[in-house]
């Protein structure tokens, strides 16, 4: 059966994530990470996907990202395959894939749960038990939104812009939003995007979209549908 075609529209914001092939590691070092990180936001610059927040982690790199054409995330990720992959194999002796398969991602309903899942990406460490606290991991999009250490290569998510009318309000009010934490059901249902790449969005965004866009994403009963012969049975 034919994969499902990739949901990549312009202007929405989506929650990517590259994973290691049988969660093998694809950062040995901050080596690594550092190189992978330059390739990535390098990639994204050129092909139109607007970078909002990263964390990058032993196992996995999660971005929230915004593409500018449909298929900014795709040329992104095959640039990256191209010259990181290439990169990591040389360094490290090894062949073969990289990665888990094709990326993950989903979007999300950026006015209501945008901010939610940037706090969880630059929760992640400390969920991954590589940190005790958020900022304590510096290969994240935590120190950029404090403040700490800026990254022009960055775009200021619209609900992070939102909390100040300066670079310094925001980052100001940054260490409350990041405090409150994640709920449990905020990773639930960021598993179930990353799992079935249904969108995380609300009832009325949902009810908004045109028909043949909604129907995608209803879920349908399994096995082939009833004739009507048999449905008229007695």
């Amino acid at each position: 059966m034919a994969r499902q075609a990739r949901d990549a529209r312009p202007g929405r914001t989506y929650h990517l994530v590259q994973r290691g092939h049988d969660r093998a590691e694809i950062f040995r070092d901050d080596q690594d990470r550092k190189a992978y990180l330059e390739s990535f936001l390098q990639a994204a610059l050129g092909f139109g996907l607007r970078v909002h927040a990263y964390c990058l982690l032993k196992s996995e790199a999660h971005w929230l990202v915004t593409p500018q054409r449909a298929d900014s995330m795709a040329d992104v990720v095959q640039q990256v395959g191209r010259s990181y992959v290439r990169r990591f194999n040389s360094r490290w002796s090894r062949q073969g894939t990289l990665w888990e398969g094709r990326y993950r991602a989903y979007w999300i309903d950026e006015p209501t749960f945008g901010l939610t899942v940037q706090r969880a990406i630059e929760w992640l460490p400390v969920r991954e038990g590589l940190a005790i606290r958020p900022v304590d991991w510096r290969w994240s999009s935590l120190g950029a939104h404090l403040g700490q250490g800026p990254e022009p290569r960055l775009t200021p998510l619209p609900s992070y812009w939102a909390l100040g009318n300066t670079p310094f309000e925001r980052e100001a009010q940054y260490p409350a939003v990041i405090d409150q934490g994640v709920t449990d059901g905020a990773w639930e249902s960021i598993r179930k995007g990353l799992a079935s790449g249904k969108p995380w969005a609300t009832e009325e965004t949902m009810a908004s979209l045109p028909v043949e866009e909604r129907a995608r994403w209803v879920r349908r009963p399994r096995g082939r549908p009833l004739k009507a012969a048999f449905a008229d049975a007695p």
